[in-house]
């Protein structure tokens, strides 16, 4: 009987590690696949829009004279946590890299009281209030999404980046490297 209850204990010490090493393996390959998504996929096309994301901003690319920019795209719409949220990453990222090199590409009504609005929210930053139908704000699952962009130094939108407030890591991801791209500019044609 005794031999019985070892053999049970002993099956029961091996079930429970076989199941921590899967659940393990289970872990760091998720890991893994996140960093994969991220490196790969994230600064690329990652959802359907972008294509028109890039043909929006090509129809019009003579009315933005700004090179060698990260824009951030918005509607007076978007979430507002979402929207301050990526304003004060946006603020800390303009205060490592220079404000020349971040815009906010807003699309909020004409109006006074927009406006008024606008100045007083956006003090801080570059800005251009563009209206939607001159640069798109695609739509996504039935609501407008917000999107960050690089502007290369020929004025062609690279990078295009729809983030997901739910996995900040993958906006602070794009940020190293839009970092890591104006850090390897040429000091004469950074702005």
């Amino acid at each position: 009987m005794n031999l019985n209850k070892a053999l049970i204990i002993s099956f029961c010490l091996l079930v429970l590690l076989v199941a921590g090493v899967v659940i393990q393996l289970n872990r760091s390959k998720g890991a893994r696949y996140e960093k994969v998504f991220v490196d790969n996929e994230i600064l690329t096309t990652q959802i359907h829009c972008v294509p028109e994301i890039i043909r929006s901003y090509e129809q019009r690319k003579d009315a933005y004279k700004e090179k060698n920019i990260l824009f951030f795209r918005y509607t007076n719409n978007s979430c507002s946590s979402c929207l301050n949220y990526y304003l004060f990453e946006l603020f800390a990222l303009q205060e490592e890299i220079g404000i020349e090199h971040v815009w906010l590409f807003p699309a909020y009504p004409d109006d006074r009281g927009s406006q008024i609005q606008l100045r007083n929210e956006l003090a801080k930053y570059n800005y251009r209030n563009i209206p939607a139908d001159l640069l798109l704000l695609p739509v996504y699952e039935g609501e407008q999404k917000s999107y960050f962009a690089w502007l290369n130094n020929m004025g062609e939108i690279e990078m295009v980046f729809v983030p997901d407030i739910n996995k900040p890591q993958y906006t602070h991801h794009y940020f190293q490297e839009v970092k890591r791209i104006i850090n390897n500019l040429p000091v004469s044609k950074q702005s």
